[in-house]
């Protein structure tokens, strides 16, 4: 479905608001235009609806929807593929999706306003809210850590489920009796628990909970009539939302749907909150309007620019790794409950060029105030890499079109190309080499453009992102050609051989296993340990092992056919221990060097 303008859309746009007017309330706040209205090119647009397009059609996601917003006027608006695919229902420009970790900015809003209001303070304690931080472990963290992520809190308090806390009251204590993993003040740690700590703050210091504030106080002045914190299925809101899955490329598979009833037993301050991308353009126009709508001023000057202060270098979740961006000349760092894209010249005395913040169930937006335009990309497909990709080709298509392209030193030149990968979730996936501002850079079409640092001792060239974690080496074969490319990924090392070598077509050749194999395998094994099964059984043509609470996951074919990897976890191996008379008598599940056997349930 493709939003074009008409001349009579683009004539009525002309007699509206200017640029940076504070942004409307009613259904049409950003009323459709033609792109060369407002200075953006059809065509380039065109092309980026185009690169979301092959996405779905390459099961990269499941389905999603892309808003591109310039002068507050909706230059492209497409939807595609579907929100539930278990159900065959399409995606539409009225699907809902859990907003996951862009319900914190909204979290950060609150406290803003209590601060401007003089309930809280940024210097403050949070003790003097919170009993459970009244510890001489917590005692000196203070709201503002919180909202920077640099409390020492773990990511999350929750070991056993979503439901394992009553309350948001008994959620806190428990993060309060776990206390910080390390010195409060001493480092970015992205947390969970600790932005559900502010949304306490905020009940505590209010006398209502935080999803009711939060919605007088913000989504209702703003117009975000389909954002709310799904906590009631009888909300005629709730069966617009988007099926939940997960997985990875060519291995989807459905975690959570409506027909299931709330996924959240009480509103958290780290996510909960549901939403469209039109609603949440909404809330970034307020910010680029410095706080103002116009149903009046949300947030004051000062809690914006409070907000936008770029404080710390932002980490990928759960690692001190830098957070990966492709937008050229640019950082992420993170402000005050929104992250923010700064110039890599003086970043921390530096305005954001990009404002907004993602969520883990694959939405995104991001904002650009000088330019007014604002970019928002939703999908519910947990664990794919679209979201960050798409960052590559907003750049080159519409921030730099035309540009590119450069020399390739002499000593780079042997390891361009194209390698073939088929390991893991990736099926014939062309991984290209090529440079970059003058550095080698691995594109991997499914997930994001790689920086690589120069090679170490050994000849491994280690991801920017995840040096420790991640390297590339290039093999030469007897000619001293480079035809071989691996990868190093923790334990595992996956091989991807050069295009149009034998190696490469040998492997691109489908495994064929024994239909016998197959119905051997299948069956329940035992865990010994906690008496738990899993699960090996066939869906279509795919093998997949479940366990009694985890998501269904799917078993790829190696050369051996008792040896089987784990496609959405490549360093995960099945192996099938067979006895005399062809039956399987357990498996043995590799991670690395744990090992763990699990016998054949008895039928």
């Amino acid at each position: 479905m493709q939003n074009r303008m008409t001349l009579c859309a683009a004539l009525c746009a002309a007699l509206c608001a200017t640029t940076l007017s504070p942004c409307a309330l009613a259904d049409d706040a950003f009323p459709a235009a033609d792109p060369a209205t407002v200075g953006m090119s059809a065509e380039a647009l065109d092309a980026l609806a185009a690169v979301v397009a092959e996405f779905i059609e390459k099961d990269w996601a499941v389905g999603g929807e892309l808003l591109v917003i310039k002068d507050r006027r909706t230059v492209l608006h497409e939807v595609f593929g579907q929100r539930d695919r278990d159900g065959d229902l399409p995606w539409t420009d009225e699907t809902i999706c859990n907003l996951r970790s862009m319900t914190k900015t909204f979290t950060g809003a609150a406290i803003q306003i209590l601060i401007d209001r003089g309930e809280v303070a940024l210097d403050e304690p949070v003790s003097k809210h919170i009993a459970a931080f009244d510890t001489d472990a917590l005692r000196a963290v203070t709201i503002d850590q919180l909202l920077v992520h640099r409390a020492g809190l773990p990511l999350s308090a929750f070991t056993t489920g979503i439901d394992q806390y009553p309350d948001l009251a008994a959620l806190v204590a428990a993060v309060g009796e776990q206390g910080p993993e390390f010195e409060p003040g001493s480092r970015f740690w992205y947390s969970d628990a600790g932005t559900d700590v502010l949304a306490a703050i905020v009940e505590t210091v209010t006398g209502e909970t935080v999803d009711a504030f939060v919605t007088r106080e913000i989504l209702t002045p703003l117009g975000m009539n389909d954002t709310f914190y799904a906590l009631d299925a009888a909300d005629p809101r709730f069966g617009r939302i988007a099926t939940l899955s997960f997985g990875a490329p060519n291995a989807w598979s459905s975690f959570w749907d409506p027909s299931q009833g709330p996924l959240y037993p009480f509103a958290w301050g780290s996510q909960t909150a549901y939403g469209t991308p039109e609603d949440y353009a909404k809330f970034l126009a307020m910010w680029m309007d410095r706080g103002v709508s116009e149903g009046g001023r949300v947030l004051s000057e000062d809690a914006v620019a409070r907000t936008l202060a770029p404080v710390s270098p932002m980490s990928m979740l759960g690692s001190e790794a830098r957070f990966p961006t492709s937008f050229r000349g640019l950082e992420v760092w993170y402000g005050r409950m929104a992250v923010l894209h700064v110039p890599t010249e003086d970043p921390a005395n530096s305005d954001p060029v990009i404002i907004g913040h993602s969520g883990s169930d694959g939405t995104i937006a991001w904002a650009w105030p000088e330019r007014d335009l604002i970019a928002l990309y939703f999908t519910q497909s947990r664990g794919g890499s679209t979201v960050l990709r798409l960052e590559e080709h907003i750049d080159r298509l519409l921030l730099h079109p035309g540009e590119g392209g450069e020399e390739v030193p002499g000593e780079l030149a042997p390891h361009i190309g194209v390698y073939i990968a088929n390991f893991g979730s990736f099926e014939n996936e062309r991984f290209e080499v090529r440079v970059r501002d003058g550095r080698l850079v691995l594109d991997i079409p499914s997930q994001m453009v790689f920086d690589l640092l120069d090679p170490d001792a050994e000849g491994l060239w280690p991801f920017a992102v995840a040096p420790d974690r991640v390297q590339v080496e290039f093999v030469r074969d007897e000619d001293g050609a480079v035809n071989l490319l691996r990868l190093h990924q923790g334990p595992g090392v996956f091989e991807a051989p050069r295009e149009g070598t034998a190696m490469a077509i040998e492997q691109s050749a489908p495994k064929v296993v024994d239909p016998a194999i197959i119905a051997a395998i299948c069956g329940a094994y035992t865990d010994a340990e906690s008496g738990a099964q899993v699960r090996i059984y066939t869906q279509g043509d795919d093998v997949c092992i479940r366990g009694p609470e985890g998501p269904e996951l799917h078993l790829r074919p190696t050369d051996d056919p008792h040896r089987w990897v784990v496609r959405e976890a490549p360093h995960v191996t099945i192996s099938f221990q067979f006895n005399d008379a062809g039956a399987v008598v357990s498996i043995t599940q590799e991670i690395g060097d744990d090992t763990k056997v699990l016998p054949r349930a008895e039928d």
